[in-house]
């Protein structure tokens, strides 16, 4: 997990936290679209059920209704819906604190968290979204035709919001100098980092990585499992810069579609569905060879938008490591241990789904011992 850095680049605020809008905006208007995301290779194609291709959005199903008409009345029940206090609010005993919410689960009664789930399968959710999607030209609460909407990342999961346009094409993310089959990465002091520019902003394919700590954590995570493969390439004498980077690529890649496969998505739709599927083939998503693309309806309208309600009330990180010197009869050797100094963020806001509707909850945090 990286540590953020103080000053413009600390984001350990709620709006950071869950969507820091603002510095995902100044990233991509500082390099423009291209500098950033990377340029959708796939020939256009058309789509046996909707008219669309790989660099925009479509519809799965195009004839569906609408659910409701688009009016006041809808919207002052949708408004309400997620307010607080309303159907959706969990009703999280929020002045308790941040540690307590973590420790005490008898305060969040109606709100429990998923037994099968670790903490960061919230956020893993998070960072495969920001691989598929990114539509940069929609605005809140307008209606806008999914045909004439760019997606701004490729509808595979082949981990672009990680390697941009690779070497040539972003050179910025790359060690060009040194080694450019190696992606660069800095350092918060005692964490690895994303590579920055003065005024905190992450260098990075999408600014949405960078949204908080623990997927900015992720970020990384990637970038090092791809520069140790680089390395194993070289073992494997992949001599060449370009063969070392496209084969720990290729195989970086492997290992991503092999975590969503095996450990994600039995985590969200449950292992009988993922083996229906992969025995069975898919019933709705028909699309031929080349004619991938991200649907509406799971992009933004319903289906992959129940990742917001997944978030936790509050979050627990080790933000600090010591070095202590181990004393034996023969010899004294420094090693580097995680301390017990946390540091918890407490997202405010008593319904989850509500929090991610719009609204500016506060934020606390607190330092613990």
């Amino acid at each position: 997990m990286t540590e953020q850095k103080k000053g413009p680049g600390s984001k350990l605020s709620r709006r950071a936290f869950i969507g820091r809008a603002g510095i995902g905006a100044g990233a991509l208007a500082i390099g423009g679209a291209g500098a950033f995301a990377r340029t959708v290779e796939a020939a256009p194609a058309r789509s046996s059920f909707v008219s669309t291709d790989p660099q925009h959005f479509g519809r799965l199903f195009p004839g569906l209704d609408a659910f409701a008409p688009a009016t006041q009345d809808v919207t002052k029940s949708l408004i309400a819906l997620g307010a607080q206090g309303g159907p959706l609010d969990a009703r999280d005993q929020l002045s308790a604190g941040p540690v307590a919410l973590i420790t005490d689960p008898a305060l969040s009664l109606n709100n429990p968290d998923n037994p099968t789930h670790t903490a960061g399968t919230t956020f893993f959710g998070q960072f495969v979204d920001h691989g598929i999607t990114f539509d940069t030209s929609s605005t809140l609460g307008s209606p806008t035709d999914p045909l004439t909407s760019p997606n701004g990342r490729t509808p595979s999961l082949d981990l672009d919001s990680v390697y941009g346009g690779g070497p040539t094409g972003t050179p910025m993310l790359y060690d060009v100098n040194h080694d450019p089959a190696k992606l660069l990465i800095d350092s918060g002091g005692l964490f690895e980092d994303l590579l920055r520019m003065a005024d905190g902003t992450a260098i990075i394919p999408d600014p949405r990585n960078d949204e908080h700590m623990i997927i900015a954590g992720l970020q990384c995570a990637f970038i090092l499992f791809h520069n140790r493969a680089v390395d194993d390439a070289r073992a494997s004498r992949a001599t060449s810069s370009p063969d070392a980077f496209a084969v720990a690529r290729r195989v970086t890649t492997w290992h991503y579609q092999w975590l969503v496969l095996h450990e994600f998505l039995p985590l969200i739709v449950g292992q009988h569905m993922v083996d229906h599927v992969m025995q069975h083939g898919r019933r709705f998503y028909t699309p031929g060879l080349g004619q991938a693309f991200m649907p509406v309806e799971f992009q933004g309208a319903a289906c992959y938008r129940f990742g917001h309600s997944m978030v936790r009330p509050s979050y627990r990180a080790n933000l600090k490591v010591t070095t202590e010197t181990r004393s034996s009869a023969s010899s004294s050797t420094p090693v580097r241990t995680a301390s017990r100094r946390i540091r918890v963020t407490c997202v405010a806001a008593s319904a989850r789904p509500a929090a991610s509707s719009g609204g500016r909850p506060s934020s606390t945090s607190a330092t613990v011992r």
